[in-house]
């Protein structure tokens, strides 16, 4: 899975595509990230792609998780790492390449959503102005046996930090302290976060389910 800093948006694989021919070898891959860090920021565009290969498709889980939208997950992450490349002479003032990558993604999202918002309340303002220029929308029809799509569903309606703090733990090589550097917050603060968002999903599967019961 590579990305070449020239290529175009429509020839960038997405995330999970196979390397192109010719990529570095797995074995280049147990370069430290602060190796890849330091080679990046003299230029490095072999070092740039191997950064893609091990971070595009965690970051992209990451992001997915967030708009749960895997076109717009997938053009997030692909604006994230363009934008790497273009500040690239500024690596020697990160600390932590994996984070600082994370935190650029992130920072996209909550600038999309961002702008979604503005665009949303400019809809309704559109739609307030003239009440009988489309009919409402039907109201959303759940399927009770599509336990995962509540799941979903039910992560999606949780507070912005809690949802964040639970999607960065599902991926399963960060750890709290990584989290907390991504969100810039304390590990106890991105444990209480995970705490309470795994309690609202218990409480959440007790109303759909009444044999499963919330921890008190």
């Amino acid at each position: 899975m590579t990305m070449s800093p020239s290529s175009s948006e429509d020839s960038t694989p997405r995330p999970g595509a196979a390397p192109r021919a010719g990529a570095s070898p797995p074995e280049d891959d147990e370069l430290s990230f602060d190796v890849l860090r330091n080679r990046l920021g003299t230029g490095d565009e072999a070092a740039f792609e191997r950064i893609f290969r091990r971070l595009s498709e965690p970051v992209f889980r990451f992001v997915c998780g967030m708009v749960q939208d895997e076109a717009l997950a997938h053009d997030i992450t692909q604006d994230t790492f363009a934008k790497l490349w273009s500040i690239r002479d500024r690596m020697d003032t990160v600390d932590s390449l994996r984070a600082y990558v994370f935190q650029m993604a992130r920072n996209r999202v909550y600038n999309h959503q961002r702008d979604e918002a503005v665009r949303r309340d400019h809809e309704q303002d559109v739609r307030d102005a003239h009440p009988d220029a489309s009919p409402p929308a039907p109201d959303e029809t759940l399927d009770a046996d599509l336990l995962r799509s509540l799941l979903e569903r039910w992560i999606a309606e949780l507070p912005d930090r809690q949802r964040e703090a639970l999607t960065l733990r599902r991926q399963k090589d960060l750890s709290h302290d990584e989290i907390a550097e991504i969100m810039d917050v304390s590990p106890n603060t991105v444990n209480n976060h995970i705490v309470r968002a795994m309690r609202t999903l218990r409480e959440r599967l007790g109303e759909y389910r009444p044999d499963v019961r919330s921890e008190p």
